[in-house]
């Protein structure tokens, strides 16, 4: 019995480093089932995985289990059989899983930022804050694409098929970082909306970030150990 403990317990305190991890393999693993055919399915898998690691940071029991019965919820929407799922669905569990992924982001940088002393966790902490908010804004694109069609063009065209979440990733995070290709492009209010606030958040939350980690760096090195509000 002694096992199950350990095993939770390893996995509590390596929990942003597992965050991390999943997020750079959903984000690697996109293109690559796009190149080679293998389906979306794949990526669904590691983002659902992703999904439930947002939960170890919760200390909360209460809030564990409300965030995981909301987890199963988006689960089922996304995966319950085609045929007695609608589109409508689907859209709804991106954003239900956007949602869930935005909350993680902001406890993961509180997470980042609680520290004086600058570690490898907070760190992660706060890599991982920005992989979610690229990584789950693209699931939303694709939430908007499904419920109003033609908010995106690809090449100044309607997706062939509908925009993938691959695309949608792929779209936010060129968005998130400001590169503008112009591949994809937002033309509803909505897309253009959502497309602007992320940029910002973008530009601001490095910035802000670089100068906080830099502040905490200088005042360990400093020998002041007040701890940040």
């Amino acid at each position: 019995m002694w096992r199950l403990p350990s095993l939770r317990g390893l996995l509590h305190q390596r929990r942003y480093a597992l965050l991390f991890g999943l997020l750079l393999a959903s984000i690697a693993i996109g293109p690559l089932t796009a190149e080679f055919g293998i389906g979306g399915g794949l990526l669904d898998v590691f983002l659902g995985l992703t999904l439930l690691a947002t939960v170890l940071p919760v200390s909360s029991d209460n809030a564990r289990r409300t965030t995981l019965a909301v987890v199963a919820i988006a689960l089922v929407l996304r995966y319950a059989p085609l045929r007695s799922v609608s589109a409508e669905a689907h859209a709804l569990s991106y954003l239900l899983w956007s949602v869930i992924a935005l909350l993680a982001a902001y406890r993961a940088l509180r997470y980042a930022l609680s520290s004086v002393p600058v570690d490898a966790d907070h760190m992660l902490a706060a890599l991982s804050a920005y992989l979610l908010v690229g990584v789950f804004c693209g699931a939303v694109y694709v939430a908007v694409e499904a419920a109003v069609p033609r908010s995106l063009l690809t090449a100044g065209q309607p997706f062939a098929h509908g925009m993938s979440l691959n695309d949608g990733i792929y779209f936010s995070f060129v968005t998130l970082a400001t590169l503008g290709y112009g591949d994809i492009t937002p033309v509803t209010p909505i897309a253009r909306g959502l497309a602007i606030f992320e940029a910002i958040v973008g530009q601001f939350y490095l910035a802000v970030l670089v100068a906080r980690l830099v502040g905490l760096r200088a005042s360990a090195e400093t020998g002041d150990g007040t701890r940040p509000g």
